[in-house]
């Protein structure tokens, strides 16, 4: 574990408010779950989601800087900081990514998942957004040259990353892996159909060891830690033999600009009885959507010290 931060249960439930939903029936394998941000609540938690979201962001600035440290004149100047710029100066739609992402990690944290509260996601795998860090080599050259940066320009929008958003474990009490998940994250201004389909379409066509295993062991074993070390050794054996009895489990975390309207009974933009029809596997999935009408400030505040 390089991560620890968790925020205050209260003031989240009081930001994000639980709608009422049908509950699924006793062998349903899909449920679907909806809160919808309270403006008005959110001053209370802001200071402990901003450390959240930052902490979520450390291994990918620890990359960045990597081959860059000097021991003796650390990064005092974020002029010469490679990392500095990171992430403000990238674009909305990266951002946004990045936001979806978290809040998959931080919803399973804090609300659970299929019946249990004990989920743990180890790190984020930002680091692994190679075209995001090349980009901002070209950022921070034209800062430190006094060119013009549009951040938001569409010219500057980079490709999302690929692989599994966030992966989430559940462990027994001798420290083995007895349950995983998968979460596939979206975040959009606006609703899209086509995106859902996706996203449903893409959890579907995951595999019993999911991608970012050998990703998430790249990345701990850079880390001396106790706890980071234990993991990296739950999760080879996870490789190489768990998967074949642990259970994995899927997720969708679906975040949004804009709630339905039309019509006046509907609750959410992701379907609440069945899975989309292009999730065709045979697993348990849950889908997680967040409702926030002020989410590009949100974006500005978490990621942009706005």
């Amino acid at each position: 574990m390089i991560r620890f931060r968790r925020v205050t249960l209260e003031p989240l439930e009081r930001w994000l408010a639980g709608q009422l939903l049908p509950l699924p029936g006793p062998r349903n394998r899909y449920r679907l779950r909806v809160w919808r941000e309270v403006n008005h609540e959110f001053s209370a938690l802001r200071d402990e989601l901003i450390a959240y979201a930052q902490e979520a962001l450390d291994d990918a600035r620890r990359r960045i800087r990597k081959g860059f440290e000097d021991t003796l004149s650390p990064f005092s100047d974020p002029a010469d900081d490679p990392a500095a710029n990171y992430p403000a100066m990238l674009n909305r739609i990266t951002l946004q990514g990045y936001l979806g992402e978290t809040l998959a990690g931080l919803a399973v944290e804090h609300f659970g998942a299929f019946g249990a509260n004990d989920w743990q996601v180890p790190a984020y795998l930002f680091r692994f957004h190679d075209q995001e860090f090349q980009h901002l080599d070209l950022i921070n050259e034209r800062l430190l040259m006094g060119e013009p940066h549009d951040r938001d320009a569409e010219r500057e929008r980079r490709p999302g990353r690929t692989g599994d958003d966030a992966i989430a474990f559940r462990i027994d009490d001798q420290g083995t892996i007895t349950h995983v998940l998968t979460l596939e994250a979206k975040c959009l201004t606006v609703s899209n159909t086509a995106v859902i389909e996706d996203a449903y379409a893409k959890l579907s066509a995951g595999q019993r060891r999911p991608s970012g295993i050998r990703e998430l062991i790249t990345l701990l074993s850079d880390y001396d830690t106790p706890e980071a070390e234990q993991w990296v050794l739950r999760l080879l054996e996870f490789h190489r033999q768990g998967f074949r009895t642990v259970r994995r489990r899927d997720g969708l975390c679906y975040t949004v600009g804009n709630a339905p309207k039309r019509p006046a009974h509907r609750i959410a933009w992701l379907p609440d009885a069945a899975p989309h029809p292009a999730y065709v596997a045979n697993r348990r999935l849950e889908a997680m959507e967040f409702q926030l009408e002020e989410l590009e400030g949100l974006v500005d505040i978490l990621y942009r010290g706005s």
